[in-house]
């Protein structure tokens, strides 16, 4: 997966609601330049997972994609639109269905 560390981000990474859900977090270059990258991860109940499941790069429109959550891009492509769902990539995630399980939300916390 691409690294995020050396960017800004430019949204709240707070999960407030109750539930799963995916959390998408912008990045940018600059302080106040535009969003150059976005970042989708898991959450459930107030916790989103350390490592993004999916991460697209605006500018050449690439998608990485970590179908297991391991932290290493599973998929790398590029998008025909510069729009992207990341629900449609729901399906190819491994134990998502488990997320919100009692053990993976007090892992989660660590």
């Amino acid at each position: 997966m691409p690294e995020l560390n050396g960017l800004i981000l430019r949204t709240n990474p707070q999960v407030l609601a109750t539930g799963r859900l995916i959390k998408g977090l912008y990045y940018s270059y600059g302080p106040t330049g535009p969003y150059d990258m976005v970042a989708f991860y898991m959450a459930c109940d107030g916790h989103s997972e350390p490592a993004p499941f999916a991460v697209t790069e605006f500018q050449s429109r690439q998608l990485f994609f970590d179908r297991d959550r391991d932290g290493c891009a599973d998929v790398t492509e590029t998008l025909p639109q510069p729009e992207i769902d990341p629900a449609d990539f729901l399906p190819s995630v491994n134990d998502v269905e488990q997320l919100c399980s009692e053990d993976t939300v007090s892992s989660l916390m660590r």
